[in-house]
């Protein structure tokens, strides 16, 4: 083989050898959206990301009270908030639960998604129904 040749061979193939894309940062205010049975509900999230994992807060409003007599839904409340626990993060996918708790019962809701600069988009689990999508933007 030509020299020159191998050479041009050697030099296509370093350029395409993959070069790692510097690591995302998730940390800061979010604000997440998903369909509910009473159209879209809007959360609000504010993360750290440290060392792979993930920790702060999401703030849920919990929508009106109930209508007519048909029965179904649940009361008001307003804004609650809880803690982000088992967060981690890998590159641009992360995950993490939060535990919901309204008049003395509990839920764990598992959130796992990806995300790209200012935007993400995942599935929540567990609670009422499985595999929620939702969609969220960076605040601010």
């Amino acid at each position: 083989m030509n020299c020159r040749v191998f050479s041009a061979a050697l030099i296509v193939a370093a350029s395409l050898v993959a070069v790692p894309v510097a690591a995302q940062d998730m940390s800061g205010d979010w604000e997440i959206t998903s369909e509910g049975r009473r159209g879209p509900q809007t959360s609000t999230m504010t993360i750290v990301q440290a060392d792979g994992a993930l920790t702060g807060s999401m703030r849920l409003t919990m929508g009106g009270g109930r209508r007519g007599g048909g029965g179904g839904g649940g009361g008001g409340g307003g804004a609650q908030e809880f803690e982000i626990r088992k967060g981690e993060v890998d590159g641009n996918t992360f995950s993490f639960t939060v535990v919901l708790s309204f008049g003395g019962n509990s839920i764990e809701r598992a959130y796992s998604g990806t995300f790209d600069g200012d935007s993400m988009e995942g599935t929540a689990e567990g609670g009422r129904g499985g595999g929620q999508p939702f969609t969220g933007r960076r605040r601010g």
